[in-house]
């Protein structure tokens, strides 16, 4: 390695220091810090440690601006809060990471001028990718979408929906994963459900189809005051289940919209001197990483987040290496994750003599 001392001044070091302390042209830096063939391995080695000894750190702007290439993906999702988008965007950022790029993360609060002000911010930095974890039905944000996708940038959707032949979408079948939610409390005896319904969101209203057809095949009537308006924060879990104890004849068990509905609907009834699942059973649906350490344990529905953020981000990458790459589908499936918060109703000594009191209720 060249005897010429790295600079002692506390200015960030640039490619020319890297060189001139390896004693090789700039053009040959280059060339190792962006893998290119043609370099030597001892010479790679002795670049990469003048690299880690000075601290070098590539200026990714200016190298954009050279290539007229952008190395930032926009994220936009509709609640950081919601532990669900962060192990999502943890998989969508390890393969950024990986690959060179950086994440513009926006958080959309469910809020539709919001993410429609994001997109539009994010198209002026001449984004690289794009992946939308919220899309809320809303004409000028399916404009904004469709205007990067002509433009040619990726765009992926979290969520059943297609807004242009180019669109990549990445789902976790919800339909499915609601049917199996009623299925299971269906098979443990349970007739009376109640339901704290998801927003009206792409990914809500197909969950709650797929909890009104899992009703449907199993012979339950769908029996308006059971079905409370609800979302998918811990409030509304709490609103939604006192709603339900204040019928004449409150359910024996209750399907949330997610695990964070879940959660505030235990809560409430535990402050109201109920027991889960002893008087009530509760299933909630994404298999946060709290839903096992919460007490009781829920039992949730497992949608493979982590993977689907992954997912997301590989189709971005490979669509701005092949801008040829048309749109995609790629759909996960959800599974049934039983813990400590549902029981079968034969076990439920109580619920099932209210039940058998009840003459002609479901």
């Amino acid at each position: 390695m060249s005897t010429v001392p790295p600079p002692t001044v506390l200015a960030r070091a640039t490619l020319f220091d890297v060189a001139r302390l390896v004693g090789v042209s700039i053009q040959t830096v280059s060339a190792v810090i962006n893998d290119k063939p043609g370099i030597s391995e001892p010479t790679r080695v002795r670049v990469r440690q003048a690299i880690d000894q000075l601290n070098y750190h590539p200026n990714i702007l200016a190298s954009s601006l050279r290539a007229r290439k952008s190395f930032t993906i926009g994220v936009i999702v509709p609640s950081i809060t919601n532990p669900y988008f962060p192990e999502f965007v943890r998989g969508v950022e390890d393969v950024a990471h990986e690959h060179g790029f950086s994440l513009f993360l926006c958080n959309s609060d469910n809020q539709s001028d919001k993410e429609l002000a994001y997109l539009q911010l994010l198209r002026r930095h001449a984004i690289a990718g794009f992946i939308d974890a919220c899309y809320m039905e809303n004409s000028r944000c399916r404009e904004t979408l469709v205007d990067l996708i002509e433009h040619g940038v990726p765009v992926v959707v979290l969520g059943n929906v297609r807004i242009h032949p180019k669109t990549v979408v990445v789902d976790s079948k919800n339909k499915q994963g609601g049917y199996a939610a009623v299925a299971h409390l269906v098979e443990m005896g349970h007739r009376r459900i109640g339901v704290i319904k998801p927003p009206p969101t792409i990914v809500g209203l197909d969950r709650l189809s797929g909890f009104q057809l899992g009703f449907h095949d199993h012979g339950l009537p769908i029996i308006d005051q059971y079905w409370v308006e609800g979302g998918f924060d811990v409030s509304h879990g709490e609103a939604g289940i006192k709603r339900l104890l204040e019928l004449p004849h409150p359910p024996t068990a209750v399907i949330a919209a997610n695990d964070l509905v879940a959660m505030g609907a235990a809560t409430a009834l535990r402050q109201m001197g109920k027991r889960v699942p002893e008087d009530i059973s509760i299933i909630g649906y994404d298999n946060i990483r709290m839903a096992e350490l919460y007490d009781p344990a829920l039992t949730t529905i497992a949608q493979p987040v982590y993977q689907m953020g992954v997912t997301a981000m590989r189709a971005i990458i490979r669509r701005i290496d092949d801008r040829s790459l048309g749109g995609a589908k790629r759909d996960f499936n959800p599974r049934l994750i039983i813990r400590a918060s549902t029981l079968p109703l034969r076990r439920n000594r109580k619920a099932r003599r209210l039940i058998r009191r009840e003459q002609g209720i479901a």
